[in-house]
């Protein structure tokens, strides 16, 4: 389990210095409506899985300020910087040939287990997402120990209101060592006491989404990896990842995977696509909408939180994107067909965390006025 110690200090996305835990981040006044509506961005297909390359002035991008983010980012901790606008590269950086290096995802990881959760429900495998969790761990039946705790669903473990205590942003330092130090990590997860009733507070809890992994485990058989392979990856033409073990075989739900940047950039395109990958239907265009719109408050430095997925506005664009630890980003801009990724190195500097947003905020600002919708 060494690796996982490891991949466990990276884990936990947005250790920035103001991250402060709140409930009330977004005002209900503030609330984004749903990004990705019906018809509101045209499908893409690659051919034979690669990705096309052009040039932002293709796309309608200024290519001065394109570079000039691109420059910025190599005098950054920034590792890899990748462009897809209009289902074509228009620009990407990569730091010592990293290109074909597979590079942590951090706690994008949790959007990844969203699709999957997604997936396990139009396949049948999940009733929903308001099904209670405790029928899923009859082992540990003594430790749903109040109805509060009786009562968490899927949908407030993928929302974060599970209000089970886990201090990751708080007490821990933002890090996740007290549950991946143990043996079983559903234990440690479920042995928690209750700080709130179910669906009233927002707090940040990767031990939910190990939850998670879990409930695929038991109810498709399989581990994250291997169902994830059959269903998502391996449609999307995505043969190259690595994702640490849990004690129980269900793979890291909340943290540790690694993908090459452009493999990143097809999940983000699938999202975009609103579920469809070359003519197939990969996940529900319903569960994509649900899980991209708001159902927690989120934090005041990052945006609004749907099920495992971020929503903020740049430039007066909506936007949603994972996020993780020392500036991991997969961002979608729906109305201006863009994804972006961005890989940073982790130094130990939380402010990385917040450092893409504004390489983020300046390369939607370059999509050319007569673009914008």
């Amino acid at each position: 389990m060494t690796e996982i110690f490891r991949y466990a200090k990276l884990a936990v996305l947005a250790g920035a210095a103001c991250l402060i835990l709140t409930t009330s981040a977004c005002s209900p006044e503030k609330s984004l409506a749903p990004a990705l509506s019906p018809g509101n961005s045209k499908v893409i297909n690659l051919p034979n899985g690669e990705w096309p390359i052009g040039t932002p002035e293709q796309v309608e991008m200024d290519p001065k300020e394109v570079e000039a983010v691109m420059q910025y980012a190599k005098e950054s901790p920034v590792l890899s910087m990748l462009v897809v606008k209009d289902g074509t590269i228009v620009s990407e950086y990569y730091k010592d040939g990293m290109s074909d290096t597979k590079l942590a995802i951090n706690s994008i990881t949790k959007s990844v287990t969203s699709l999957l959760i997604g997936i396990a429900i139009d396949k049948g495998y999940l009733k929903g997402i308001n099904e209670p969790i405790e029928p899923f761990f009859p082992e540990y039946k003594e430790l749903f120990d109040s109805p509060d705790k009786r009562s968490i669903t899927l949908e407030h473990l993928l929302s974060m209101t599970s209000g089970l205590h886990f201090p990751e942003w708080t007490d821990w330092n933002y890090m996740i060592q007290p549950m991946t130090e143990t043996k079983d990590w559903n234990q440690f997860v479920l042995s928690q006491t209750m700080d709130s009733r179910p669906g009233e507070i927002w707090n940040y809890n990767t031990g939910g989404s190990q939850l998670m992994a879990a409930i695929l485990r038991k109810t498709t058989g399989q581990s994250e990896l291997d169902f994830a392979k059959e269903h998502l990856l391996g449609p999307l033409g995505i043969d190259s990842m690595k994702w640490p073990r849990s004690p129980d075989d269900s793979n890291s739900g909340g943290f540790g995977l690694k993908m090459k940047p452009r493999d990143l950039a097809k999940i983000g395109q699938l999202v975009l696509n609103r579920g469809v990958w070359d003519g197939k239907r990969i996940v529900s265009e319903a569960w994509i909408r649900e899980s991209t719109s708001r159902h927690s408050e989120g934090n005041v430095s990052f945006g609004e939180y749907g099920h495992h997925w971020w929503m903020n506005q740049y430039g007066g664009h909506k936007a949603v994107f994972g996020m993780g630890y020392a500036g991991q980003y997969l961002t979608i801009v729906p109305d201006l067909n863009l994804v972006i990724v961005v890989n940073s190195a982790a130094t130990g500097n939380p402010q990385d965390t917040l450092l893409p947003i504004q390489f983020i905020e300046s390369l939607v600002k370059a999509v050319k006025n007569k673009s914008r919708t």
